[in-house]
């Protein structure tokens, strides 16, 4: 399967009036609002969640920079199958309120209540084709595709089972698939939030000339027995290139 990458990031704008949450609220996690949100979601299309969540975070002063690859998958017998992109890992900056992200993005999570999940697979169900079963069958099938639709976000299940078409019923596997693309960008945002900002690698420069004469010094005296070419040498070996670095200054380095 081949792999091609590319990424997106927003620029700062206002922040969405309807996100999950009420603008200086975090992550209220009643019953009553996970409800509300949930039926918020389902009106919303994943892509644009995906937006919104990028916007939330830059509402509170956090950029989220989010890097996808494109899937180029091959059918049981070799054909092309249609690309799909999916999101393997983001980036987030290490200024502005992570934990009030978190706690939004969270709640972009909030997954369908059951009862709305079967009645979209009831609905999915007329549209396709299927072989006929028994109720009992049915009532199983359905039990068990709402019982793990209901891990994924309430916007996701709904575009997966509703928006996108199927010539037959399709297999938990294809439908796990689906959900899995759909929701990767969020999963990716909140785990980068979770890890907080990567680091800076620091930044090398060669030797300056007194540095070398201070390491020359060293190895003098260290090694009297040594020959002076093998010791010159050696420092032209452990000094070659951009081998330093400048350790930040500590209480006791400051003047």
């Amino acid at each position: 399967m081949k792999q091609v990458s590319f990424v997106i990031t927003m620029q700062p704008k206002q922040p969405h009036s309807q996100t999950g949450t009420q603008a200086g609220g975090h992550g209220c996690a009643t019953r009553e609002n996970s409800l509300r949100v949930a039926s918020w979601l389902a009106t919303q299309r994943p892509h644009d969640m995906d937006k919104a969540a990028v916007s939330r975070a830059l509402s509170h002063g956090v950029g989220l920079r989010v890097k996808y690859e494109h899937r180029f998958p091959r059918g049981p017998n070799g054909e092309n199958m249609p690309s799909y992109p999916i999101a393997v890992s983001c980036e987030v900056s290490p200024n502005g309120d992570h934990a009030a992200v978190l706690a939004d993005l969270r709640n972009f999570l909030t997954p369908a209540p059951i009862r709305e999940i079967e009645e979209w697979l009831a609905e999915l169900s007329v549209i396709v084709a299927r072989r006929q079963e028994d109720a009992f069958a049915n009532e199983l099938r359905v039990s068990a595709y709402s019982a793990r639709l209901h891990r994924f976000p309430a916007d996701v299940v709904r575009s997966v089972l509703i928006d996108q078409t199927y010539k037959f019923w399709p297999t938990w596997e294809e439908l796990e698939k689906r959900c899995c693309a759909l929701t990767a960008p969020r999963i990716q945002m909140i785990a980068a939030l979770e890890r907080g900002p990567v680091p800076d690698v620091p930044k090398r420069r060669k030797p300056s000339a007194e540095e070398r004469e201070r390491i020359q010094e060293l190895v003098n005296e260290t090694f009297p027995a040594v020959s002076q070419g093998r010791r010159d040498t050696a420092v032209d070996e452990a000094l070659k290139g951009e081998c330093m670095t400048d350790a930040p200054a500590t209480e006791d380095s400051a003047p």
